[in-house]
């Protein structure tokens, strides 16, 4: 199980990797589709390149649900591991931002592929651990419709922090 749990994990890796930086640009490609905007980031802003790990990583996890038949805390994990992911990049950012005065784009790109191991590290680990029932997957849905619900709240109104601010613009929400 610990060998198809870690080959599993690395492909997971692969396909978030891929689909979030494609993510990226998907806004911009469709027009600026309010649709697309709801799961693309649609500015620069720390809070809208959340969604490039957590929308990859969620479709990623419902496909892992089914395709490991569906096995009590992969859900819960999987939520975990997404709220740590999402932590890690934030906490990336603002401390190399801060240190260095300026966004470096290297370090960007950087800072998404370490939310995206730490996302699947997280949930691997949580796997591998077997320590959950389904009532643990209950509250793992929860957190992600959560999530969910506020980026797509956020992308319409968002609070006037800087977080959530575009640095480009000096904009918020579509």
């Amino acid at each position: 199980m610990q060998k198809s749990l870690f080959k599993i994990s690395v492909l997971g890796f692969i396909f978030v990797g891929i689909l979030g930086s494609l993510c990226h640009f998907f806004f911009e490609w469709s027009g600026k589709s309010t649709v697309i905007g709801l799961f693309c980031p649609i500015n620069e802003s720390c809070w809208e390149h959340l969604k490039l790990l957590f929308f990859p990583y969620l479709i990623w996890s419902v496909a892992e649900y089914f395709l490991r038949g569906k096995k009590a805390g992969i859900i819960f994990s999987k939520a975990v591991g997404v709220t740590v992911g999402m932590l890690a990049i934030t906490a990336f950012f603002y401390t190399y931002t801060g240190i260095v005065g300026r966004s470096i784009e290297f370090l960007n790109i950087l800072d998404f592929f370490i939310g995206v191991a730490a996302a699947f590290f997280t949930d691997f680990a949580m796997i591998k651990s077997a320590k959950f029932s389904k009532k643990s997957d209950t509250a793992g849905a929860g957190v992600l419709a959560l999530w969910a619900l506020l980026f797509f709240i956020y992308t319409f109104a968002p609070p006037f922090i800087p977080f959530f601010m575009d640095p480009v613009n000096f904009t918020y929400g579509l």
